[in-house]
């Protein structure tokens, strides 16, 4: 997944980066194509920031080469890289109004004959109407919402015509119908551009939401760079499958024990007989075909894969499934469509999607279900993805 494409307006090899003894970004190499949208997900602190301003030139580069169509601009200062870059501060000039702001990078000296003021005005219009901005053309930003600036500074990234737009948490302020549109509206618009847009954020489910492909980042270094389809359905580590969906994949203990009796525990909770079927499939994601043999992993299962029950009196499980009783509620969220459940199993606690009709309550006791198909499994040393369970092209979330 990390070569080069063949459409690649940006290309990234190598790239690292030191402040001190803190290693901020450690041998990074990610392209973006032309009209390709990548997002950049990772928890506060794994470098997402640090990568923007290396490609913009604020940042010295400490190793590693950028190209923007096939030219090394590594060493080049920021105001000859033609990079659109949204930042996550905003940045904008407090004496200036909204159309001014927006409109200052087109009469910067770089942009002098570019566009006319005919084209300028169309330019600024056409994002103001995308971020809904346009009735608030006049004001001052310290007349503006959080919110409110964060648009103004989307809207002074979005209608330059740079090499490439970096967009820095361009939408994490907004209110959640807004978030919602313009996810869409934004990736159907930098799709018909011919430059790429490298999109920085903390949330999985809004990488998913907007990307051509996921660049998973942690701690600086690239953990997994794929489709949305392929992240979420095959995370390489349990640092991805902790951070991509919503919720995450649950990530908990497992220890398999074989014999003529074979059985399954979660964490600490004792063990729970389970069928031949059900043990040889956990076992094959073990890294084992012998449906006799003992093991540990890591077991992931989505919170869309998990049935969550009443415990009923004599009630089994059908052979491709595993039951684990003995589990209660921790903490019940209903939200319309559907509700969450997080249930505490064995000292682990896993959370599940079920029906909102569903009636549940806080230390109410619960049975756990799943099809072990519907799985995927870590080594327990290295957390690395051993085997993939269902690759099901569909995204849940």
């Amino acid at each position: 997944m990390l070569g080069t494409r063949r459409d690649a307006s940006v290309e990234l090899e190598g790239l690292g980066k030191r402040f001190g003894k803190l290693q901020a970004l450690q041998g990074l190499t990610l392209d973006i194509g032309e009209g390709e949208l990548v997002s950049v997900t990772g928890p506060s602190g794994a470098g997402k920031s640090t990568l923007a301003r290396l490609i913009s030139g604020l940042e010295v580069t400490g190793e590693g080469r950028i190209s923007v169509a096939g030219k090394d601009i590594t060493h080049l200062p920021p105001q000859a890289r033609r990079v659109s870059h949204m930042f996550e501060s905003y940045a904008l000039y407090p004496t200036r109004s909204v159309v001014q702001n927006i409109r200052s990078p087109l009469d910067a000296p770089g942009s002098l004959g570019r566009w006319s003021d005919e084209q300028k005005r169309k330019r600024i219009e056409e994002v103001l109407e995308l971020t809904e901005m346009a009735p608030l053309r006049d004001r001052l930003p310290s007349q503006l919402s959080g919110g409110q600036k964060q648009r103004v500074a989307l809207c002074r990234a979005l209608v330059q015509d740079p090499s490439i737009f970096v967009l820095d948490e361009p939408i994490g302020h907004l209110d959640a119908k807004l978030r919602h549109k313009l996810r869409g509206d934004i990736r159907r618009r930098q799709g018909k551009l011919k430059q790429g847009t490298l999109w920085l954020t903390p949330d999985g489910v809004e990488a998913l939401a907007v990307a051509d492909r996921i660049a998973v980042l942690v701690g600086g270094v690239l953990q997994q760079l794929g489709t949305p389809d392929e992240v979420f359905a095959r995370p390489a580590n349990i640092q991805v499958a902790r951070l991509i969906g919503d919720p995450a994949m649950n990530v908990v203990p497992v220890q398999l024990q074989g014999g003529a009796l074979p059985s399954i525990a979660i964490g600490s909770a004792p063990p729970e007989a389970v069928s031949s079927d059900a043990f040889a499939c956990l076992a094959s994601r073990g890294g084992s075909h012998d449906s006799r043999q003992d093991g540990r992993l890591l077991l992931g299962i989505r919170p869309s894969s998990m049935r969550i029950m009443t415990p009923t009196p004599g009630s089994t499980a059908g052979a491709a499934e595993v039951w684990l009783a003995g589990a209660s509620v921790y903490a019940v969220e209903p939200l319309g469509k559907h509700t969450l459940l997080t249930v505490e199993l064995g000292g682990q606690r896993l959370s599940a999607k079920v029906e909102s009709a569903s009636r549940w309550a806080i230390g109410m006791p619960a049975t756990i279900a799943f099809d072990p198909d519907q799985t995927v499994s870590f080594d327990i040393e290295t957390g690395l993805l051993q085997v993939a369970g269902d690759a099901s092209s569909s995204i849940r979330i």
